[in-house]
């Protein structure tokens, strides 16, 4: 009896182990699918199966049927890249009386070579915006001001700005995010290249654009910066000659008496 017990007690503890042919194949396999805005995509499942033909069908709360072809023992599910696409999708099969089921997370996104870099000498501020992007979120898309290929030292990131763009046909507009910097001051060297780079960064998959500083720009920035300084030098040298130690007394035309 005891070993009775022993044997239902083991069996009931081990990992369950589908039988043969119980084992969903999905192409492509990853849990999360990122795919570019109006870009094409096909997901295929199958199920094969040894007590006869699988029954397998993609499953979706906002799925359309006219995107969905099913065959005999597979079903493949067609992604045109529309926002509206974005979702989770099921592919359920079932064979011998068996169901599995796997479920893939689609992101749609927007990420065009379109930024736009300005500066503001008035503020001594740089102005990076990035346009047609989608999804939003601090945690997909991120701005960085680069001196060459290192990010510049001093300069404050000021809060950043996410406007609506353009309205899409399905209902969901895409974005303009901008970030802007207030610069160091004017004691910093004139940098030799100035650039705004923008990543966005989604599940198995990272994207970056790169955008310098106008010429037109930077030959402004530095021309400030001379100016500055210059000025900085001629009100040392007013208060030096006002405030500064008097010369020693002539005493050549001075006789003793």
């Amino acid at each position: 009896m005891e070993s009775s017990l022993v044997l239902l007690l083991a069996l009931a503890m081990a990992p369950f182990q589908p039988g043969s042919g119980q084992s969903l194949h999905v192409d492509p396999p990853d849990p999360v699918v990122a795919v570019a805005k109006d870009t094409s995509l096909q997901l295929n499942c199958s199920l094969p199966c040894d007590e006869g033909v699988a029954q397998v069908q993609w499953r979706g709360l906002d799925t359309d049927l006219g995107n969905v072809q099913n065959l005999p023992g597979s079903s493949t599910l067609s992604i045109h890249g529309l926002l509206t696409d974005a979702g989770t999708r099921l592919c359920v099969g079932s064979c011998g009386g068996r169901s599995v089921q796997h479920s893939v997370q689609i992101i749609v996104y927007a990420f065009p070579d379109q930024l736009v870099v300005s500066w503001s000498a008035q503020d001594q501020e740089v102005s990076c915006t990035a346009h047609n992007i989608w999804p939003p979120g601090p945690d997909i898309l991120s701005f960085t001001l680069l001196l060459g290929d290192q990010r510049l030292e001093g300069a404050r990131a000021l809060e950043p700005e996410q406007e609506e763009e353009m309205q899409e046909a399905e209902g969901t507009p895409l974005l303009r995010m901008s970030q802007r910097w207030l610069l160091p001051s004017l004691e910093t060297p004139a940098p030799p290249a100035l650039y705004c780079q923008v990543t966005m960064q989604l599940p198995n998959l990272v994207l970056t654009h790169k955008r310098g500083l106008p010429a037109s720009d930077i030959t402004l920035w530095i021309g400030s910066l001379v100016l500055g300084l210059l000025a900085l030098a001629f009100l040392a040298y007013r208060l030096w000659k006002r405030y500064g130690p008097s010369a020693p007394p002539d005493t050549s035309s001075c006789t003793l008496l």
